[in-house]
């Protein structure tokens, strides 16, 4: 008898699927035809071990001889489930091409879905329903939808996927439960902000069959810092009260520090009791300092309160269609089939390389690069920086020049009315002398704390802006595949090829992100062509 390496008798066709052993396969087949469709002594037929170790040449080998590729066990599980099992996606395509159904129910009601979901094969899941359009909502014997099962087992990536599939979120099963109770119950924290971020106030307050809540049952589970953020979740969605002072409080206090400055000035220093007026070169430049921080609220304002980039709901980039519709990158195997915008995002180039990172499931929409959500907005922001809570918005592609500016404004008449005011004191004799006029000490010491840290930042920003990069890629850029190249190095693909031309391209409010990243979509696409 044939034994494996590690000392494994493959003594019947049952094992020879198990281990893929060709040669003892077609040998048992030989002998005996009726073999493959024979269960072995606990009613799993051949086909079903082929399946579940990914034996992709057994399987044919098995279907070519007769196999039924929709048998069932004991349990009512076909090969299908248990390919679904350790993710078998080479023999569970193999099958499906030769007549295997999504759809077949097990005893527990599982379908083929279910079972992926179950153990988080989100690559399955994805191929399921772009190829062969499987029912991501269909449920078991209990209810529940594979949804339900990819929260409950805490894979976020598949509830992703199928939240962006149209899984319905607010789908209760048997117990009255939706999938965010079950992945507060299990403490499932990053399924569940998922699933919360998506369904809103109307997942977080629903209840089941004993009424309750999700925040109430992580926190009667143990999960108290789950419970208590879904709880603040729920709350900040549902009050409506202070909304202004929440988003633009800090804002305001900005405003007010500036003018606060500005009014010092012009009463403390410029029209100092006890001091000469102001001429000439020190006067002019007390003007620049008022001109200055003026223009500086402006842009400000307009800094809080433009569009700092949203993307649009469920938005497919134009440029990314034209040029993949063109290569043939949105087809699979050379077909020609009208696609919907639906399925169009479903066939984006970065969830065909499983980059399931890049969904966001509340704006429907697959992340260009370079785009965040913006859990403070709730909105999907193009060149996403950061949220400043000083200016009340998200910095990003539509306002970042004009931060930037309002930065240098403000630095420049801080600095320039730093300068005066020391002129001032010096006018006064010896620094002894200074605590006479401490108005004029006090505006500098006020001066100089505000000054230096926004002069930081100031200089922070024009760096990136010279590197074409965000505070945010620089920040998570170990997340970002964008951002490596082949071996892993950093690598900037925004980069111009020079800092003078980034920071022009930067001013220029240049729109040629999505140009770069559908390049390297059809570049990805042709070398895959080539390559298979």
């Amino acid at each position: 008898m044939a034994a494996l390496p590690d000392g494994t008798v493959v003594d019947d066709v049952w094992k020879a699927c198990a281990y893929g052993d060709m040669a003892k396969l077609r040998q048992y087949v030989a002998e005996d035809p009726t073999l493959v469709n024979a269960p072995d002594k606990t009613g799993f037929v051949p086909l079903q071990w082929a399946a579940l170790n990914n034996r992709v040449a057994a399987a044919a080998f098995l279907i070519e001889k007769g196999a039924a590729v929709n048998a069932t066990d004991g349990e009512s599980q076909t090969a299908m489930h248990w390919a679904c099992v350790r993710g078998s996606l080479p023999t569970a395509e193999c099958l499906l091409r030769n007549g295997a159904r999504l759809d077949i129910l097990d005893s527990r009601g599982y379908t083929p879905t279910h079972v992926a979901a179950q153990y988080g094969h989100t690559g399955m899941i994805y191929h399921f329903k772009t190829r062969w359009d499987a029912d991501v909502d269909a449920a078991d014997g209990d209810g529940r939808t594979p949804l339900h099962w990819a929260a409950y087992k805490g894979f976020p990536d598949a509830v992703k996927l199928l939240l962006f599939c149209e899984a319905d979120v607010m789908k209760q099963d048997s117990e009255g439960c939706t999938p965010l109770h079950w992945a507060a119950i299990r403490g499932k924290a990053e399924a569940a902000h998922t699933l919360a971020q998506a369904g809103g106030v109307a997942v977080l307050s629903a209840t089941d069959a004993d009424g309750n809540t999700p925040p109430q049952l992580a926190t009667d589970k143990g999960h108290a810092g789950l419970g208590g953020f879904l709880a603040k979740t729920r709350s900040r969605l549902t009050n409506k009260k202070g909304k202004f002072w929440r988003e633009k409080g800090m804002a305001v206090a900005c405003f007010a520090l500036i003018v606060g400055l500005v009014l010092t000035f012009a009463t403390r220093v410029m029209l100092a009791p006890g001091l000469p007026p102001l001429t000439g070169a020190p006067y002019f430049w007390s003007l620049c300092v008022i001109a200055l921080a003026s223009y500086g609220l402006y842009v400000m304002y307009k800094v809080s309160y433009c569009d700092p980039g949203f993307v649009k709901i469920g938005h497919v980039p134009a440029g990314m269609m034209r040029e993949l519709d063109a290569s043939g990158g949105w087809r699979e195997d050379g077909s020609r089939a009208e696609l919907t915008p639906e399925t169009r995002r479903l066939h984006h180039p970065e969830l065909k390389a499983g980059n399931w990172s890049a969904l966001c499931t509340t704006c429907k929409i697959v992340k260009p690069w370079g785009v965040k959500h913006c859990s403070t907005t709730n909105r999907c922001v193009y060149r996403f920086d950061h949220y400043c809570p000083w200016m009340g918005n998200v910095i990003g592609k539509k306002n970042h020049r004009d931060f930037l500016i309002f930065l240098c404004l403000e630095n420049a008449a801080m600095a320039i009315s730093f300068c005066v005011a020391l002129g001032r004191l010096n006018a006064v004799g010896p620094p002894m002398a200074w605590w006479t006029h401490a108005w004029i000490v006090i505006f500098l010491i006020w001066d100089a704390c505000v000054l230096l840290p926004v002069l930081g930042l100031a200089a922070a920003q024009t760096h990136q802006a010279m590197e074409n990069i965000t505070t945010n890629e620089l920040a998570n850029a170990h997340r970002y595949a964008y951002l490596r190249d082949e071996h892993g190095k950093f690598r900037n693909p925004f980069d111009r090829g020079s800092k003078l031309k980034n920071l022009a391209g930067f001013c220029a409010q240049r729109n040629d992100e999505e140009k770069t990243q559908a390049r390297w979509a059809m570049n990805k696409s042709e070398m895959e062509g080539l390559i298979g």
